[in-house]
């Protein structure tokens, strides 16, 4: 139902989404769509971004728990424990969910945390170091890491602006749309710098 990609590094925090929202299970070979223009990813506030890949119905539920707290204070950390807390009242379709939650943490580092159903949404956080990217993804009915490994790392190192950075992670988005018909090339982006 979804692709989402994000890179961290030292001084910024940046995702991209595709917009297409599918009808779950899927049968056949093409989807049924239902939106086109759904954006998965939300700047929570100037320190924090969400994304997210997988039912979407449930995921939504889960990031709109933020939503009961004045969000312009919530920290990184904060905002992975109201998702913790929500996802373990949310059902979700087998298709599962994936989120990632990046930004800064309460020491001002950035910092990248992802979960999901599967794991039974345990957080696997990661801070950025100095000269090296964090990059994730998740998808919903494709393997991202060959994705990862093929098409972004190999040009992180030619990044030299954060437009370098969203014409990567747009690109792949693309390359896999071409083959998953639940991912289309409608973006959306949130930066956190």
């Amino acid at each position: 139902m979804s692709a989402i990609l994000a890179v961290c590094g030292d001084t910024f925090c940046a995702m991209v989404s595709d917009g297409r929202y599918v009808e779950e299970p899927i049968t056949g070979e093409k989807p049924h769509i239902l939106k086109n223009d759904l954006p998965k990813v939300r700047k929570i506030n100037r320190n924090v971004v969400v994304g997210f890949a997988g039912d979407t119905l449930a995921a939504v539920q889960i990031i709109n728990a933020v939503d009961e707290y004045q969000t312009q204070y919530l920290t990184l950390e904060k905002v992975v424990k109201i998702l913790r807390e929500k996802a373990a009242t949310v059902s979700v379709q087998p298709v599962g969910v994936r989120l990632i939650v990046g930004g800064r943490n309460r020491k001002g580092v950035f910092t990248m945390t992802m979960m999901g159903s599967v794991d039974g949404y345990e957080p696997q956080t990661q801070a950025a170091r100095k000269g090296a990217y964090l990059i994730e993804g998740a998808c919903s009915h494709t393997d991202v890491a060959p994705w990862l490994e093929e098409e972004v790392k190999p040009q992180a190192a030619n990044w030299h602006s954060l437009d370098d950075v969203a014409h990567t992670l747009d690109g792949c988005i693309a390359k896999m749309a071409k083959l998953d018909k639940s991912i289309n090339t409608t973006y959306f982006r949130q930066l956190v710098m």
